[in-house]
Parts: structure tokens; C-alpha cells; sequence
């Protein structure tokens, strides 16, 4: 694993500004960042409520009950995976309390997965991507394009499919984007009829149940458990698409330094929103299988409400105004989406770890961070256009569970860790009870190994290879690991400088990060010089050592030399201090 060892941290004087006031943070050879990241909270019960509603009840409701009876095999067994899906998410909600109350800041499942694992850049790099490429609303923007088609009694064809997707993409963002308090105006109505759509499909079943039909009745529930799927792969892709219709629990946790009294906040709105969301899909379940033979329950696929409709009203008005009603609904998913994912990138850039974090931080001309905005949308057009038209939804359903899925996972793995071995430092006023994390524990594991076991036939729900999404969203948040290896590791070892993280806390108690360059060899060139040096040395020495040999050879031959000489001239001495003074005359001699 990387590591952050090239990342120096420093915390500079605390740079505040007043109430009101942009807020811009300064330092030298950094420049100016002008953030204008204060945030007010603003989110009562209500609104809290709004955000959890508007973001789990969305397209998977009204859109995955086909696929999940078609891979579960049986009406019991497609009840079932439900109340699976119940169970798993509402063991997430505790977990997203513990967390949630012990770091009451936004940001959500990135804060817990760099609380509880290192290095921490590499878990907010990892979450950059998943927050990027995986949580598009494309899957709630074809569901309410379908069902917008039907309503307006238009064939629906594969580009006026996506036009009208595309449209409700634009229309979601752009309102966000220069008006965001009609936004959330908007947002807080559509719960109200998203809540109104599910109520009014249960009263549907019951009359379904109690006759009042167009066809036949389909007697679904005799024999339920009758064709039941003994495939791993099948009833662990019904599950995930089944959690798909209730990811968004974490959605408060999210913008949690919007919220008023975050904890108490969290302990209401949470289970609250759940358990009356968990029943409504119960029901809503019963009434389709009360009112949608199997055929055709498995033909309709995503428009499986717009048939339920038909089948107790008939080919009426209220058959075509009913399925706008879903159409409502999926564009309030689309506006929650919209909402939340561009402040979490907004949250993201304030860690410096997004390119261009300056950009994604702004928030001129309307208060609102506009290029976040703008980055969703185009990641949403993106995964609206690219997958093929038939197994578009299908396809992006997979690919948004099973990666939140797998955060789900790290996240409990992360908490038991910390309750393990960090409890000096972690508490929580909400703790999750034990045999919760245990079962959320287990069920993900179940959750992330059976998409790659091979189904019947080696085909899965789609036309597409029934691994592809799995491994799509696992090379996408593997991106993150790769993106911060070659910036934060590989990249200033190359280059010879380290990162040197700066934080600057604002008056909202958020802190902006950024990465200054510090110049330093890179051992490459280090070991080179010193290399070098040495050669340099070595042979400096050596020829030093010649030198001195060859002056003391030039030294005896001149003695030698100067020997013979005087014995040539003052052989006849006999005595040596004759021969020493007549040695001292020639040299005096010579030098004269």
C-alpha cells in the first residue's frame, strides 16, 4: 500500500472571517482561494426527513420490482429479498448513527473511512471517484423520462428516451445551480408526492386484492415460493437491486453541518424515514403481484407502475396521469441527487485532493457550487447515454449498489476496528448494537462475493457479461487507490519535491487543505551524486599516490646523480666529514 510519507503537515495561523463575509484563504506562493464555503444550518427534523425521503424513494420503487421477481424466481422469494434489503439498510442506518453522532460535520462516509483506516488520503481519494463516476442520478432520470413518455401517451424510442432523461438531468441542476432555495422548495413538495404515489399504489393493491380489476386477476400469491431461484448469483443481484431502491439513508450525513442539533436530528430522522419507507415498499410490492400477472409483470420492466395502473383504471385518464405522479417522483430522486453529491464534492475539494480544488470550491456567482454542479451533470449525461439503451437502467442500478455496497462493508469493518482498538479516542452518544454490525457485516460480504459467482446459463439480467458492472465499479473506485499512488507517492519521488499539507480553519469550523511543493533531491539523483562523489575521490586519491611516487623516483635519481658527481670530484677523502663539507662547497658552488 502507498504510503504518505511524502506529505508534510503544517497548520498555519487560523484564518477566520466574519459573519456574512466571504471567506478567503491566503498563503504566500499559494495565492488567493476564495472558498465563500460558509454554511449556515439551516435543516431542521423536516428538511432532514425531506433529504432521506426524496433520496431513497426515487426510480428503484417504481422500476426494480421486474428485475428482482425475474432474477429471484418466485413471488415469496422476491418479498423476501425486500425485507432482506429492509434489514441490511436499517443495520446501515445504525452504523451511519454512531459515526454521524461521533463526527457531526458533512461529508459523510468519507470522514468515517479516513477515521478509520490510512492512509487517510488514499480513503478521500477512493471516495472522490465513487462520489464522481458511481453516484449519478442516470437511473432516476430514464425512469422518469419512461414514465414522462407514457403519461404524454409518446412511443417511446431509444433517443427520445434519453432526451428527455438528459432534460430532467439539466432541469434538476439548473435548479440548483441559480436558485437553490426553489430547489428545496421543490425537493420538500415532491416528498409530500412521492409519499402520495406510494400510498396510492398500496390503495391500488388492496383494491386489486379485493377484485376491483381491468383483467383477470393473476392469483400470484398461491403457490409464492413456486419457481424460487436456487442460483447465489441471482438472489444476491435481486438483493442489491432491491438495496439500490433504499441507498440514501446516509443522504443527512452528507450536509450534517447544515443540520440543527445533528444528533437529535439523526436519532428522529433516520429510523423514522426507514421504517415508514420500509413498509410502503412492502405494500407497494403486494399490490403490483396483486394487480400484474407474471408475464407481464416481467415484460414491463422499468414502467412496471405505469402497468399496475392499467390494469385496475384501465386505458384511461387516469392511467396516463398516474404515471406522472412516478415521473414526479423519480425528479425529486433527481433533485435530492442534485443537491447533495456537488456539496459533497465541494467537501472533497476542501481536502485538496481534486484537480482544479480551487474551481470546485467556488461558489460566484449564485452561492452555489456551480462547477461541482456542472461536473454531476456531466456524469449523469455520461452513464444516460453510454450503457445500451435496453440494459441501460438495469446496468447503472448494478453499478451504483454494488460499489455502496462494498463502502457499507468498509465502513462497519472500520467501526468494529475503532471500538476495538481506538476507544480512547472514538465515542459515540448513538453506538450501534453489536448483533446489527455482525448481520451488516455478513450480509455484505454475501453481497460482494456473489455477483462474480456464475449464474444459470452464464447470463445475468442483462444482455451484458453479468460480471461487468461489478468489475466496472471496482476499476473505477481501484482509480482512486492508482490516482493518489502516482500524485501523492510516485509522482513528487520522481520529481524530486514533497507535498507539504497546510490547513487553514474557517469560521464555520471547516477547515480548506492545500498541498504546497517543497523542492528536495529525489534519492535517484542522491545516490548518483554520492556516487559520483565517491568515483571523483577515489580517483583524486589515486592519482595523488602516483604523483608522490613519481616525485620520490625523480628525488633518488637526482641524489644518486649528485652522489657521483662528488664522489668523481672528492673520491680521495677519506673522511666522511671531509666529504659532508667538500658536498656543502659543490652545492654552494652551484647555487652561486
Amino acid at each position: 500500500m502507498a504510503s504518505e510519507g511524502d506529505v508534510i503537515k503544517s497548520t498555519p495561523a487560523i484564518s477566520t472571517a466574519s459573519d456574512g463575509a466571504d471567506d478567503s484563504v491566503k498563503d504566500g506562493q499559494l495565492g488567493v482561494v476564495e472558498v465563500n464555503v460558509l454554511q449556515e444550518r439551516t435543516i431542521g427534523l423536516f428538511g432532514a426527513v425531506s433529504l432521506v425521503v426524496n433520496k431513497i424513494i426515487g426510480a428503484g420503487i417504481f422500476s426494480t420490482p421486474s428485475t428482482i421477481f425475474k432474477l429471484s424466481g418466485s413471488v415469496g422469494m422476491a418479498l423476501m429479498c425486500w425485507v432482506i434489503s429492509a434489514i441490511i439498510s436499517t443495520c446501515g442506518i445504525f452504523v451511519m448513527l454512531e459515526f454521524g453522532a461521533a463526527i457531526p460535520r458533512s461529508g459523510g462516509i468519507k470522514n468515517y473511512l479516513e477515521r478509520a483506516f490510512s492512509p487517510r488520503l488514499m480513503q478521500t481519494c477512493i471516495y472522490v471517484f465513487y462520489c464522481v463516476f458511481l453516484q449519478v442520478s442516470a437511473s432516476n432520470a430514464i425512469t422518469f423520462s419512461s414514465y414522462i413518455l407514457i403519461a404524454a401517451g409518446v412511443d417511446s424510442t431509444t433517443w427520445k428516451l434519453r432526451g428527455v432523461a438528459i432534460a430532467g438531468a439539466i432541469f434538476s441542476v439548473g435548479i440548483h445551480t441559480v436558485a437553490p432555495r426553489v430547489g428545496r422548495g421543490i425537493q420538500d413538495v415532491l416528498s409530500a408526492v412521492k409519499l402520495f404515489t406510494l400510498l396510492f399504489i398500496v390503495c391500488c393493491g388492496f383494491a386489486a386484492l379485493a377484485g376491483h380489476l381491468r383483467i383477470d386477476s393473476p392469483n400470484n400469491f398461491s403457490n409464492a415460493f413456486e419457481g424460487t431461484s436456487s442460483s447465489g448469483y441471482n438472489i444476491g443481484s435481486a438483493i442489491l437491486n432491491a438495496i439500490f431502491s433504499f441507498q440514501g439513508y446516509d443522504n443527512v450525513n452528507a450536509v450534517l453541518s447544515e443540520v440543527r442539533n445533528p444528533q437529535r436530528t439523526l436519532r428522529l430522522a433516520l429510523p423514522l424515514s426507514m421504517g415508514v419507507i420500509a413498509v410502503l415498499y412492502l405494500l407497494a410490492n403486494v399490490a403490483y403481484f396483486a394487480a400484474v400477472p407474471k408475464e407481464a409483470f416481467i415484460a414491463a420492466k422499468v414502467t412496471v407502475a405505469a402497468t399496475l395502473f392499467e390494469n385496475v383504471f384501465g386505458p384511461s385518464a387516469g392511467a396516463k396521469a398516474l404515471p406522472a405522479l412516478v415521473a414526479l417522483s423519480a425528479l425529486g430522486h433527481l433533485l435530492g441527487v442534485a443537491f447533495t453529491i456537488p456539496r459533497l464534492l465541494q467537501e472533497l475539494a476542501k481536502d485538496g485532493v481534486l484537480p482544479f480544488s480551487n474551481l470546485f470550491m467556488e461558489n460566484r456567482p449564485f452561492r452555489t457550487p456551480i462547477y461541482a454542479l456542472l461536473l454531476h451533470l456531466g456524469v449523469t449525461i455520461l452513464f444516460i447515454c453510454a450503457p445500451p439503451a435496453g440494459d441501460a437502467f438495469n446496468f447503472v442500478v448494478s453499478l451504483s449498489s454494488y460499489p455502496t455496497t462494498i463502502l457499507l462493508f468498509a465502513i462497519t469493518v472500520g467501526l468494529v476496528k475503532l471500538r476495538l482498538t481506538d476507544r480512547a479516542n472514538f465515542h459515540s452518544p448513538l453506538p450501534a448494537p453489536w448483533i446489527l454490525i455482525v448481520i451488516c457485516l455478513a450480509a455484505n460480504i454475501f453481497l460482494i462475493v456473489m455477483p462474480f459467482v456464475r449464474p444459470p446459463n452464464g447470463k445475468g439480467s442483462t444482455s451484458l457479461p453479468y460480471w461487468l458492472s461489478s468489475v466496472v465499479a471496482l476499476g473505477i473506485l481501484s482509480l482512486g487507490i492508482i490516482y493518489h499512488t502516482l500524485r501523492f507517492v510516485v509522482v513528487p519521488r520522481l520529481l524530486g519535491y514533497k507535498h507539504q499539507e497546510i490547513q487553514q480553519e474557517l469560521s464555520d469550523g471547516s477547515k480548506v487543505t492545500r498541498f504546497q511543493r517543497i523542492k528536495r533531491i529525489p534519492p535517484t539523483v542522491a545516490v548518483v551524486a554520492v556516487g559520483y562523489g565517491l568515483n571523483t575521490y577515489r580517483q583524486a586519491m589515486v592519482q595523488r599516490r602516483i604523483a608522490m611516487a613519481e616525485q620520490a623516483e625523480r628525488q633518488a635519481v637526482e641524489d644518486r646523480k649528485r652522489a657521483a658527481k662528488l664522489m668523481d670530484a672528492y673520491g680521495d677523502r677519506s673522511s666522511l666529514e671531509e666529504l659532508e663539507k667538500a658536498m656543502q662547497v659543490y652545492e654552494a658552488q652551484n647555487q652561486v
